[in-house]
């Protein structure tokens, strides 16, 4: 029995152990905004290219954080960290570096 159980255990930690999800990579990107859906918390965004990971394109990306896009326009310019696990990239610490409309810097923090 000790020995059955001792097997059961080795298997279960083999099982867990192998099915771990790879670990997130993650990638800084410019871009410009070309569309915000906040509602669906999804950011279109033309960027250059990706080094290791893809050629410059237009392309839809979820958001981890809804808030982070909400002031977001068609043209503004960004810069934000794409995080891929498991085949799906998201867009984190996204960051206004200017404005469409003047194509200013914001202002900075004091």
């Amino acid at each position: 029995m000790r020995r059955v159980l001792m097997c059961a255990t080795v298997v279960a930690i083999y099982f867990a152990t192998g099915c771990q999800p790879a670990p997130a990579k993650r990638y800084p990107i410019q871009g410009e905004v070309i569309g915000v859906d906040a509602a669906r918390k999804m950011l279109t965004v033309k960027h250059g290219d990706v080094p290791g990971l893809m050629a410059a394109m237009t392309m839809g990306y979820e958001v981890a954080d809804e808030k982070e896009i909400a002031s977001l326009k068609p043209g503004d310019k960004i810069s934000a960290e794409l995080v891929v696990s498991d085949n799906v990239g998201r867009l984190e610490h996204i960051v206004l570096v200017s404005h469409a409309s003047d194509n200013t810097s914001p202002p900075q923090p004091k």
